[in-house]
């Protein structure tokens, strides 16, 4: 179907500027779903009940029912489920990103004629009308409420275009939510790194080193390039992946990874002090660790982009300085 291929597309195309998605998305999930009315909210708890964090519709009367369901929410009373749903905070796992049509909400025992939500459906104009509905969520977070109304049963058709929608609708909606809040998000990602103690990095385009936690500030200082050689080849799969990545771009972003180091029986600790005791250059120092973790000449030639007579050198000094007389005795002084 083109028109849901567009709205799929669309979805995941975001750039500096760009208003909310369901903004532009309702009025083509109207058509698309041949329903009367289509909405988007997302309610959020307060002290003395409950708010909307933002509502849109679309269809006739859409602005007047916006309005009619604002002032309902606002006098509801604090309950731990919305409308007598589900907790927006806390949804249920059956109900996360699950489309469902008004038997299976009524089997929810919200739709009673004294339920919570009968008032608002009179308020409405739509007892009578059969709903459709999903609940993008983050986990157990809800994202939004999206949804649709008409006179007319909703078919296994409208169920599969609204379903489809759902991974893209839920990326976007999850990007918007953290884009309306930067600087707590640039906060969070501060402790949250710093909370860390291997050495953490944020990477972005051409594995240029943007941010880095204490730990990863103190690595940078020993051997820049090496680090960053050891990230571009843990991110390319490589052999003894020094780090693991996670990849942290989205459609219409550049492409930004999560670089934490892989520590190993603290022998980056154990280096540092060999480093001293030894008098080892920072190179060197390299080269002890990469032997202690096991990787052969050739790795760590690739690692450290030179060649293996380079690192064989190396190891002849460290043999040297530390008296040991092989690799095996050297990883034994190490850590002895």
């Amino acid at each position: 179907m083109p028109r849901l291929a567009d709205l799929k597309h669309a979805l995941s195309s975001w750039a500096p500027g760009d208003a909310p998605c369901t903004s532009w998305l309702l009025p083509e999930l109207r058509t698309l779903l041949r329903a009367e009315f289509a909405g988007a909210y997302r309610p959020s708890a307060t002290d003395t009940g409950w708010s909307i964090d933002f509502m849109e519709g679309a269809g006739a009367a859409a602005a007047e029912n916006v309005q009619i369901f604002r002032r309902y929410v606002a006098k509801l009373p604090a309950s731990e489920e919305f409308v007598g749903l589900s907790n927006p905070h806390l949804v249920q796992e059956q109900q996360r990103n699950q489309v469902m049509l008004l038997p299976e909400l009524a089997r929810l025992r919200a739709m009673d004629e004294d339920g919570p939500a009968a008032g608002l459906f009179r308020a409405l104009g739509i007892v009578g009308h059969d709903q459709i509905r999903l609940l993008v969520c983050d986990g157990p977070r809800q994202l939004a409420w999206v949804g649709a109304t008409r006179e007319e049963p909703f078919t296994a058709r409208e169920v599969r275009l609204l379903r489809r929608l759902c991974r893209p609708l839920g990326e976007r909606l999850r990007l918007e939510r953290q884009l309306a809040h930067p600087g707590v998000m640039a906060a969070a990602l501060d402790a949250a790194l710093e909370a860390l103690t291997a050495p953490a990095f944020i990477v972005g385009p051409h594995y240029k080193i943007e941010v880095a936690n204490r730990a990863g500030l103190s690595l940078l200082a020993r051997d820049h390039a090496s680090v960053t050689t050891s990230i571009r080849q843990s991110a390319l799969r490589g052999p003894r992946r020094a780090f693991s990545i996670t990849h942290l771009g989205r459609a219409g972003e550049p492409a930004y990874l999560l670089a934490i180091r892989k520590e190993s029986s603290g022998v980056a600790e154990r280096v540092a002090l060999a480093q001293k005791r030894w008098g080892l250059s920072v190179r060197q120092a390299r080269v002890l660790e990469l032997v202690a973790t096991g990787a052969t000449n050739k790795e760590i030639a690739g690692t450290l982009a030179c060649a293996e007579a380079t690192v064989e050198n190396h190891l002849t000094e460290l043999f040297r300085r530390s008296g040991a007389r092989s690799r095996a005795g050297l990883v034994g002084r190490l850590i002895g």
